[in-house]
């Protein structure tokens, strides 16, 4: 019995293993077909590209729209992960949701076509099988990688390539994976969170700054069970997930010019089309362990020690312990006073990626999110700057070294300066910024961030902790 389960394990392999090598060839030409895409507001998933554009006619973003589900299909088709295909899906449909070209009626049709593509179900699905239990409700329609795996296996060992005898006995053997795998799927089924549950799991994650997770955890819910400010708080998280990747994609974006590299620290920039701002990317390696650095940016009320012409910083409401809204004063000698209003978060992706994240983004012209935190703001006699997105990005490399990575684009506000005066100005405010940043860490206990933290022990205990457990978790991993 052993032997003839052997033997077709190793046919299977076989067959496999001869198909695979047949596809070779044409999986590389749909990536070298991918690579060729526009490269028009394109968003890229690794090395994916996802060809979708805002000017475009209904007719040309249903053609467009449907190439992309073709050409990521084509190209994940052959992939056992697919989790990375599902991320691509959740940025093009962001991207074809702000489409402004088209009208409502035509956008839920697009929205409708992707959202029942058979392949981005398939992405969906295995993205949910591998993260999360399943739904009791969702029992009818389990279809897990195991009994996808089986059908394969079926369909390999088909009459022309075995005798009726192995068929036989397959599906003898079959039967009896059925029966076992039926009962584990119930003792999962009965294990499996409800509706409210996941609810509280994601209100967690978000408390506890694992914003991945939250995003994650939310996909698999029934909204219809929830109450109207439920469905409003989840979609408060899904909006940060879906701004963290837009703009995380920035660090990785190409087109930057090095402005000045000295002392382990570069600072590069570009122009963003139909823009008059400019785009910075900061860079640097700090000698200081990970909770130091995030001292100074934590303590807003401390800006006005490292950050140039900064001269006033507050929090104006504390949303939670990773999340607040601020202003901050810029002076300048010859121009108005500029200040921001802006919302700051703090977002642990170690298990992710290894890196802890800081977004930042102006908040006075959003009123929704004005209305949702209650927020009210008073008429200010200086100029509001517009900060467009900032994004911080802290890579542990060891306990008492890290990596940094900023991405900045604002608007100040400078109708009448050129816009390379503005760039020139705002290349040297950055450099200046990372300097004084890394003086800081060095000496850190001489300045007033170590004061900050032993006043509060017990948020930045919460933060060494996650550090220590990331450090360890990759000790234990070699």
């Amino acid at each position: 019995m052993r032997g003839q389960i052997l033997n077709i394990v190793l046919l299977t392999v076989q067959l496999k293993n001869q198909q695979f090598n047949s596809l070779k060839n044409q999986k590389r030409q749909i990536y070298n077909n991918l690579q060729k895409m526009s490269n028009k507001n394109n968003y890229f998933g690794n090395d994916f590209q996802c060809n979708l554009f805002n000017r475009l006619t209904y007719k040309e973003l249903k053609s467009d729209l449907s190439k992309f589900m073709h050409d990521i299909n084509e190209y994940y088709s052959y992939k056992s992960d697919f989790y990375e295909a599902f991320q691509i899906y959740v940025l093009a449909r962001e991207k074809l949701m702000g489409t402004k070209s088209i009208n409502k009626e035509e956008l839920t049709d697009l929205i409708q076509q992707l959202d029942t593509n058979e392949g981005m179900i398939k992405f969906y699905e295995f993205y949910r099988d591998q993260n999360f239990p399943p739904k009791p409700q969702e029992l009818k329609n389990l279809f897990t990688h195991f009994q996808r795996e089986k059908i394969k296996f079926q369909a390999l060992l088909s009459p022309q390539n075995e005798n009726k005898q192995t068929i036989i006995f397959v599906s003898a053997q079959e039967t009896n994976f059925q029966q076992t795998e039926n009962q584990q799927i119930l003792s999962e089924i009965q294990l499996g969170p409800c509706c409210q549950e996941l609810y509280n799991i994601v209100l967690n994650y978000d408390n506890d700054s694992m914003l991945d997770k939250a995003y994650k955890t939310i996909q698999l819910i029934d909204k219809t069970q929830l109450s109207q400010n439920q469905i409003i708080r989840l979609s408060v998280i899904e909006n940060s997930y879906e701004f963290m990747i837009k703009n995380l994609m920035e660090l990785e974006s190409n087109g930057w010019t090095l402005d000045k590299s000295s002392h382990g620290i570069s600072v590069s920039y570009k122009f963003p089309p139909k823009s008059s701002t400019v785009s910075l990317l900061m860079e640097a390696e700090v000698e200081t362990d990970c909770a130091k650095l995030m001292a100074l940016i934590t303590e807003v009320e401390l800006f006005s020690e490292y950050v140039p012409f900064c001269n006033y910083a507050t929090t104006i409401k504390l949303l939670s312990k990773t999340q607040k809204v601020c202003v901050s004063q810029l002076y300048f000698p010859v121009i108005s006073n500029r200040e921001t209003v802006f919302f700051g978060q703090g977002i642990d992706r170690l298990e992710e990626n290894g890196t802890i994240v800081f977004l930042c983004k102006s908040i006075d012209q959003d009123q929704k999110f004005l209305d949702y935190y209650d927020l009210q703001l008073h008429k200010s006699k200086n100029v509001r700057l517009q900060l467009n997105y900032y994004i911080f990005q802290i890579t542990p490399l060891t306990k008492t070294k890290c990596k940094i990575k900023a991405v900045n684009n604002c608007d100040p506000q400078l109708s009448l300066v050129p816009t390379w005066l503005v760039a020139l100005i705002a290349r040297k405010f950055a450099f200046q910024l990372i300097e004084k940043i890394v003086k800081y860490t060095k000496n850190f206990e001489k300045y007033p961030w170590y004061k900050k933290t032993q006043e509060n022990p017990e948020f930045y205990q919460w933060l060494q902790n996650k550090i220590d457990n990331y450090f360890a978790q990759q000790f234990n991993s070699k």
